[in-house]
């Protein structure tokens, strides 16, 4: 098993002796990004937790019932194609050839010749998320129907031998529970079904500290690493795999087979994760005249889900214009 990791910055040569770059989990516009963060980031954030009551009391006072943030959602900037063409453009820009799988959280992108998914799995006392590559694009669809069942969904990817199968943030649970809590969650499923699991993802939005302990974890666990940049704005993953594959079928019997993984990560790592996100954070609230959908303001890329089925923009909500959820942000602050 050979898992190196580089850095860019520190010696690019790397990139040179091989000839394909691989992006790995990466968000579109299908993406439905929770806002149960609001409230949670609130608990730390004084003006977060502010805006976030001006808000509820908003909402209350047009709608007469409190606004629940576990039923709302936000959406990523860029559809499948501008994904493809951010996450290709800086492969390119390394000399190499792009292989590119976006993954969406339990959805799929329309990405052209690929199937992938980001898919939540239920393992109480929490959940886990799967990077699910390269499905057969005609069956892709019936992996959605085994979220609480985890034991069927991997006797149902069992069955193909070209796709990839990644626990994406071992050790980081978008829901809140601390590590030590969803570690443990994290060894129950690769205990039960690690078999069915080819790597473990190092993230290009996580800490450095924490994908150490992932590659600890992976050689405790005889797993190969991979990235993953889970990237969710414009900024490009800041980290991709480096492979001589052609195709992404060779590119997964090198993870699976042979279990060789090298891992390259980019000059935008290096700049602190909370001027990154800051960053992302910015992208999605700022008004984009460019939409795909023409989901131009802020108000109609936020949806809110009342009841099962019911799904509503917060521009619907409030049609004489949303208070902010979140403390504005400024360039010069990030």
């Amino acid at each position: 098993m050979s898992n190196p990791v580089h850095f860019h910055w520190k010696d690019p040569s790397p990139a040179g002796r091989f000839r394909t770059g691989v992006s790995l989990h990466s968000h579109t516009l299908h993406s439905r990004e929770s806002l149960d963060f609001v409230p949670r980031m609130g608990r730390h954030v004084p003006p977060m937790r502010w805006q976030a009551g001006r808000f509820q009391t908003r909402f209350q006072r047009v709608h007469g019932h409190p606004f629940i943030f576990e039923k709302g959602w936000w959406t990523p900037p860029l559809d499948a194609a501008g994904a493809c063409a951010v996450e290709s453009g800086q492969i390119a820009k390394l000399g190499l050839r792009p292989l590119v799988s976006l993954t969406d959280h339990d959805a799929f992108a329309g990405q052209a010749g690929m199937a992938s998914v980001e898919l939540t799995v239920q393992l109480a006392p929490g959940s886990l998320h799967l990077g699910i590559h390269n499905l057969p694009p005609q069956r892709a669809n019936e992996v959605l129907a085994y979220r609480a069942q985890p034991a069927v969904l991997m006797e149902w990817l069992s069955q193909f031998p070209h796709v990839l199968v990644v626990l994406n943030h071992p050790l980081w649970d978008e829901g809140g529970s601390d590590e030590a809590t969803h570690r443990g969650v994290a060894e129950r499923f690769l205990a039960q079904y690690g078999s069915g699991v080819h790597s473990l993802e190092l993230n290009g939005m996580r800490p450095w500290r924490e994908n150490q302990r992932v590659m600890e974890m992976a050689q405790t666990w005889g797993f190969p690493t991979i990235s993953g940049g889970d990237r969710h704005g414009f900024e490009p993953n800041a980290n991709i795999n480096l492979t001589n594959a052609e195709t992404f079928d060779e590119f997964v019997d090198e993870i699976r087979r042979w279990r060789m993984s090298s891992v390259l990560f980019l000059a935008q790592y290096r700049i602190p994760l909370q001027v990154r996100v800051a960053r992302d954070v910015l992208a999605v609230l700022r008004d984009q005249p460019h939409h795909p959908l023409g989901w131009r303001r802020l108000e109609d890329r936020v949806f809110y889900e009342p009841q099962p089925g019911v799904v509503r923009s917060i521009a619907e909500l409030f049609p004489e214009g949303m208070p902010r959820l979140v403390p504005a942000i400024s360039e010069t602050s990030v």
